[in-house]
């Protein structure tokens, strides 16, 4: 079957229904490509798909043939490669052609979920064909699609981003009390440090004491009994001077300031 101007389009529509997509192709002149379209309507794309193969390896500048492969490639979930092929098909001079090869790309890039990549292919084909019903619909689906997306994308941000604050908040509380437990220890340390200090300094002074004790045990200070001989003397002087009451008296005075007087130390 020969097709007008070389292009003769099938239907191919996107449902709301999920998986009822249809990439369709168009006929050609083409023993391969008309061998691949019969396959493809007996349902077997891989079938179709080497048929395309031969008919692009003959026909390598033909965007009609790009087409066809582009639609096998579809039917077998290829929407990678797909798209390439139907983006291959664009550069078509027949406005139809040129119009199903975006609409068909739109298809291929919803089915990976590239809505905005497909609102601007349904764009295109619109641009050549304003009346196609199905482009628009399509293009209606892709843009709340689109705006679905974009608002869950928004939702995970502000998430992710509470979630950052939060452990922000929480990095910061375990900063502050790491800083206050340090603060904390320092004050103990400091404490420490003065007992120590305290210690040291009583032991010295026991130390002294200690010393003093010992020097006093070793006889260097008169015993409790023992007079020093200046008080004796003066002891002395005081039983020779019974008989003047007034000589008597300052040396009795004497006597008080001498024993009042620190031991005489010898070292």
């Amino acid at each position: 079957m020969t097709r007008p101007s070389r292009v003769e389009l099938l239907a191919v529509v996107l449902a709301l229904s999920p998986g009822l997509m249809a990439f369709d192709p168009i006929h050609s002149p083409s023993d391969a490509i008309t061998a691949g379209n019969g396959q493809m309507k007996a349902g077997k794309p891989s079938d179709a798909l080497a048929s395309y193969d031969k008919a692009v390896k003959e026909l390598p500048g033909d965007p009609g043939a790009h087409f066809d492969r582009g639609t096998a490639l579809a039917a077998l979930s290829r929407f990678d490669e797909a798209g390439e092929e139907f983006l291959r098909a664009t550069e078509a001079k027949d406005p139809g052609l040129k119009g199903a090869a975006f609409y068909n790309l739109g298809n291929a890039f919803m089915k990976k979920d590239k809505f905005k990549e497909a609102i601007e292919a349904y764009k295109r084909s619109l641009a050549l064909n304003p009346k196609d019903e199905r482009a628009k619909w399509n293009l209606e689906i892709a843009l709340q699609k689109k705006k679905k997306d974009d608002e869950d994308k928004k939702k995970n941000e502000d998430k992710n981003k509470d979630k950052k604050d939060q452990d922000k908040d929480k990095k910061d509380d375990q900063k502050k009390d790491q800083d206050k437990d340090k603060k904390d220890q320092d004050k103990k340390d400091d404490q420490k440090k003065d007992q120590d200090k305290d210690k040291k300094d009583q032991d010295k002074k026991d130390d002294q004491k200690k010393d003093q004790d010992q020097k006093k045990d070793q006889g260097q200070q008169p015993p409790p009994d023992e007079k020093p001989p200046a008080e004796r003397e003066i002891e002395s002087t005081l039983d020779n001077l019974e008989k003047s009451p007034k000589e008597l008296e300052k040396q009795r005075a004497l006597l008080r300031a001498v024993r009042r007087a620190p031991p005489t130390r010898d070292w």
